[in-house]
């Protein structure tokens, strides 16, 4: 997959919260759908379940184009919308992976940045069905190399489990290190659910903003290497 290219086309358009269909025809054609409306697609027999969310901070419900500047590295805007790289560039990740078959449930959430609708959601109406999983890991941070083991002020994940990603991402070129200032993202909505709950940087910086920026070299090192880590070895 053309990492650069899918980014572009993702971000094409601003999504808030409720247009996220848009972002649909992106999405594999047999992805199923909960009873809340997430989007998720299922890859073998696997204790991972992998995040991202489809909304972006947007302040408004309407759909507006995206006019991409290009400057080197970096994916950025012409000042008058947001870039959306929060989280398309972890929805990049996400459809990286499911390409290249890696075992895991992969969930596209609604509704991420108005409160994590969407993963709350789906827990209210079946938080059973994720007690099979071991690990949760959302690609949803800004900068570079964070692994998160505390959101919303409660660990989320272990020191062991932290420093075998750590590891793990070592062994194929990139520098992770453990990053307890997290705040929130999806993964955050299971802890006490799933036992191991992360969030990765993808890359990302000033979010929320119209000054928003992406560093697409980052996200094609991050992309290749998640398709090479051991997710259901780690501890």
């Amino acid at each position: 997959m053309n990492i650069k290219k899918t980014f572009l086309e993702l971000t094409k358009y601003n999504t808030p919260y409720g247009t996220e269909s848009i972002i649909e025809k992106f999405l594999p054609n047999d992805i199923k759908k909960d009873e809340f409306g997430n989007y998720y697609y299922e890859i073998g027999e696997s204790k991972s379940l992998f995040t991202a969310h489809l909304d972006d901070a947007s302040w408004s419900d309407v759909i507006e184009p995206v006019n991409h500047i290009i400057n080197g590295n970096y994916i950025e805007t012409d000042g008058n919308t947001i870039l959306g790289a929060d989280d398309k560039a972890g929805v990049t990740i996400l459809l990286n992976m499911i390409e290249k078959k890696i075992p895991g449930t992969y969930y596209f959430f609604l509704g991420e940045e108005v409160g994590m609708v969407g993963s709350r959601g789906i827990i209210n109406i079946k938080e059973k069905w994720f007690y099979k999983f071991k690990r949760c890991i959302s690609f949803d941070r800004r900068g570079y190399g964070s692994i998160i083991s505390r959101q919303m002020g409660k660990q989320c994940c272990s020191d062991k489990f932290v420093d075998k990603l750590i590891e793990q991402f070592k062994i194929v070129g990139m520098t992770h290190t453990n990053d307890p200032t997290g705040v929130y993202t999806d993964s955050a909505a299971f802890i006490g659910i799933i036992p191991e709950c992360t969030n990765l940087s993808v890359g990302y910086f000033d979010e929320h903003t119209n000054n928003e920026i992406q560093n697409i070299i980052y996200l094609e090192q991050l992309a290749n290497a998640s398709t090479k880590i051991k997710w259901e070895e780690l501890p």
